[in-house]
């Protein structure tokens, strides 16, 4: 891996969490109640209780993602370019639903009790879970999730602008 490339990922990770962390305050403060994240009824909050830790997970992957897809993303026009961030945003909740789910299964444990199988009830029970039930969960969270998918498209631009070796003189 380039440095061009290293420089590339911490700068998704970073500032792909850092916007996703003041996109969900700002929303938090102007959307009723504060439900910035959906949710399934009677399902127990933890993903409202500790936003910053499931902001955090997708930020993670997508930053993964996008490395591998900036080429193409580069090369492509208008259309192909929102084509693009569409399988980022795919890519990036299909990767990050089960490591959601094996959070949620942790605290919902913590609330409770772990049981003596603890740590391969998250993995089995969590995984499962975050691939059923994450991406609803993340599909019910307008309008965060529009304001996010639209904050990937000008990011991953961005980051290719920045980053890009044919802009840098050598």
């Amino acid at each position: 891996m380039s440095i061009s490339t290293i420089k590339r990922l911490l700068f998704f990770w970073i500032s792909s969490f850092i916007l996703a962390a003041l996109m969900y305050y700002l929303l938090w403060f102007i959307i009723p109640h504060n439900h910035v994240f959906g949710a399934l009824y009677s399902m127990p909050l933890y993903h409202w209780d500790f936003p910053l830790l499931y902001i955090l997970i997708p930020c993670f992957f997508y930053g993964i993602v996008t490395i591998f897809l900036t080429k193409k993303f580069q090369n492509e026009n208008l259309l192909g370019r929102i084509l693009i961030t569409t399988l980022i945003i795919a890519i990036t909740i299909l990767l990050s639903s089960p490591f959601g789910g094996m959070l949620w299964q942790y605290h919902d444990m913590k609330a409770g009790y772990f049981p003596t199988n603890w740590f391969s009830k998250i993995i089995n029970k969590g995984f499962y879970q975050g691939i059923v039930i994450g991406w609803v969960i993340i599909g019910l969270s307008v309008p965060y999730n529009i304001f996010g998918s639209i904050i990937c498209y000008f990011l991953t631009k961005k980051g290719i602008e920045l980053f890009n070796e044919k802009y840098h003189i050598q």
